[in-house]
């Protein structure tokens, strides 16, 4: 039988439950027959997930976490973050949930942490999680297992052809194309050209057009291609105070109709060129929207001004 890992805490109530599962109004376990370990994540750090009766994969504030095995009804799980109980978590009490549930707590005020890495992670994703720093902002776009790591700040990618481990900081690439399974990359750093499953182009050129790594001081660009334990004795976390009692933001949990995988070989080979773009006013209140109003909720995602409404940015081709 397997053995669910639960300490309850103050204030939590049992949701759904059944052998391999645990859904709880503060968080969700799981039997992860992938990794053999009993796998917990705070509903509070879940953007996006895709869910399947044998598998499941959540986009975390910090990471993507895989689980495999009898996974929960689609109802159990939304119920669970629709009811947003979470929201009344403090920021000591999600530092305690996290803490119980061994994943790295993620404060706003912080300029890195740990990436996520419960779960189950094939050992290339396992390197740049355990190797590399989360920087505050940062988000996987999508991925290709053993293949490459796409972020709003980096990418990460493994030649097939040289067998070598690129990481390619965006600010610092100047032009780019993805026809199938090569990328050619001209950075400041030189030119490279890159064999085996890469982004796909649309994707890559989304990264680089929103610019989020301008939300990153320049003198802490360089932790992108930095390990973990250069930053942290030089940077150590605990010079950033906060009060437990503050109030916590927590995501809201989109559920995904799509794959988080993307090979450039399921898309035409031609370079795409497209242009975001906003709508012209808000959907909920009607507010005029305009590129200098909106709030930046994401590498795609902006607030209106004056709702708090959130929308999605569209991509128009040229």
């Amino acid at each position: 039988m397997p053995n669910l890992v639960y300490i309850p805490l103050e204030g939590e109530r049992i949701i759904a439950e059944s052998s391999e599962y645990i859904i709880s109004n503060f968080r969700y376990i799981q039997n992860d027959r992938g990794s053999g370990t009993s796998t917990s994540i705070p509903l509070h750090m879940i953007t996006e997930y895709k869910l399947s009766p044998k598998s499941a994969m959540f986009k975390a504030v910090n990471g993507i976490v895989n689980v495999l095995g009898a996974m929960p009804q689609s109802d159990e799980l939304r119920g669970a973050l629709g009811l947003r109980e979470f929201d009344r978590l403090k920021m000591g009490d999600q530092r305690k949930l996290c803490e119980v549930c061994g994943v790295p707590f993620v404060h706003p005020d912080h300029p890195y942490n740990r990436w996520i890495t419960v779960g189950y992670h094939r050992p290339f994703s396992k390197h740049f999680y355990k190797e590399f720093a989360w920087l505050k902002g940062e988000e996987v776009f999508t991925y290709w297992p053993d293949s490459f790591i796409l972020t709003n700040y980096r990418l990460y990618q493994y030649d097939s052809k040289r067998r070598k481990l690129y990481m390619f900081p965006l600010h610092m690439v100047q032009t780019f194309e993805a026809k199938r399974d090569r990328l050619k990359i001209e950075a400041i750093s030189g030119r490279f050209d890159v064999r085996g499953k890469v982004p796909r182009q649309g994707h890559l050129l989304r990264m680089w057009q929103n610019r989020a790594w301008n939300n990153i001081p320049q003198e802490h660009l360089d932790w992108l291609v930095r390990p973990f334990s250069y930053i942290q004795p030089r940077h150590p976390l605990s010079q950033y105070t906060y009060s437990d009692m503050a109030e916590a933001p927590s995501q809201v949990a989109r559920e995904s109709q799509q794959d988080f995988q993307a090979s450039s070989s399921s898309s035409p080979s031609g370079t795409v060129y497209v242009k975001p773009s906003i709508k012209d006013k808000c959907t909920n209140c009607g507010a005029p929207l305009s590129w200098e109003s909106i709030d930046w909720t994401g590498p795609d995602q902006y607030a209106c001004p004056s709702c708090g409404a959130t929308h999605r940015v569209e991509y128009v081709r040229f």
